[in-house]
């Protein structure tokens, strides 16, 4: 269910969100088959309603409503319409919104351990992708960003790798010398495009088009489905295969509002979580990454493959003199394939 709502209204759904979740726990299992209460959650992202995580969501939403026969309902807010990446995360202790779906590097911000998701070349491919984050390793770093955070993760979502679109042709790190490349608002994002050589500019992801249009910033890095759906072509030129970094698509509520609901509840949306909408997010960007790339191409993208061992090379050592608070979990990571 969609609604687009801002100033007094949203803030009077939360409210009412919020009594909603409260007059649940109160009995807590017992409301299993107590109140008929409907309850509703508030489900923010920053997608256009076009981008394949965007769709999966809505899939996520009706498995919900369906599990729970109208019981538990999920209205969802698209395109930024409560706020950035940033702010729906810090949104969902404060009540502004109860779900977030988005880039799991985020959650690194309020997590040591998340800091993982965006290590740059740790995974091989994207099978040794799926055992990782669908497996005991993924488990224990939900535990963690857990207690780290207070943030549990509902599920993990395929994404595909992460591109590079920039306004001039980048063939090694030296390219990249002095060019301003939007990066998430994540240290690990930062701390390695300064190690290639770049000037790294955290921006939400709303300004991004802008930006890039007006020569703010040189380029950015995505995934080839939010590289099309956000029409980057239209305002940079290359298109280069980096596939510097397999991110998750993290769903993630607030501990607090977890707790709050009946344990019903609970097992529903995790299951819908990692039902119908983790399987299409998967499918679609198995199948949709060729067409994507086709797509760009004949929009006038030019595709360049960069040698990609210069890349690696130059981040020899990143972790272990960045980031050695994950050390233990990348090496876990790497020896699981």
């Amino acid at each position: 269910m969609k609604k687009w709502l801002a100033g007094f209204s949203a803030v009077a759904l939360s409210v009412g969100v919020l009594a909603g979740c409260g007059s649940d726990s109160t009995s807590g299992a017992s409301s299993d088959t107590g109140s008929k209460e409907v309850v509703e959650l508030k489900l923010g992202h920053v997608w256009p309603n076009s981008e394949i995580h965007a769709q999966a969501a809505e899939k996520f939403a009706e498995e919900v409503e369906e599990l729970s026969n109208g019981q538990l309902k999920i209205d969802i807010f698209e395109d930024g319409t409560l706020g950035a990446d940033k702010d729906l995360l810090e949104g969902l202790k404060v009540g502004t919104a109860d779900i977030w779906v988005g880039g799991a590097g985020v959650l690194s911000g309020s997590s040591d351990t998340a800091k993982i998701f965006t290590v740059p070349f740790l995974f091989d491919d994207q099978k040794h992708f799926d055992k990782v984050f669908n497996g005991e390793i993924g488990q224990e770093v939900s535990e963690k960003i857990l207690e780290e955070s207070g943030y549990k993760v509902l599920s993990y979502w395929e994404r595909g790798a992460r591109w590079l679109t920039v306004n001039k042709e980048v063939k090694t790190p030296e390219d990249l010398a002095g060019l301003k490349i939007r990066v998430p608002e994540s240290p690990v994002f930062v701390k390695s495009f300064e190690q290639l050589g770049a000037a790294p500019t955290p921006m939400s992801f709303g300004e991004v088009f802008t930006s890039m249009q007006q020569g703010v910033i040189d380029g950015q890095e995505n995934p080839l489905s939010l590289i099309y759906n956000s029409k980057f072509n239209e305002v940079v030129d290359f298109l280069v295969k980096t596939e510097h970094v397999r991110e998750p698509i993290t769903l993630v509520i607030s501990d607090t509002t977890f707790n709050k609901l009946s344990l019903e509840h609970q097992e529903i949306l995790e299951k819908a979580a990692n039902g119908n909408a983790k399987t299409y997010a998967a499918e679609e960007i198995i199948s949709g990454d060729s067409e994507y790339l086709k797509k760009l191409q004949e929009a006038g993208m030019t595709l360049v493959e960069p040698d990609l061992a210069a890349f690696q090379a130059k981040l020899d050592g990143f972790v272990d003199k960045e980031f050695p608070e994950i050390k233990e979990t990348f090496e876990k990571i790497r020896v699981a394939k």
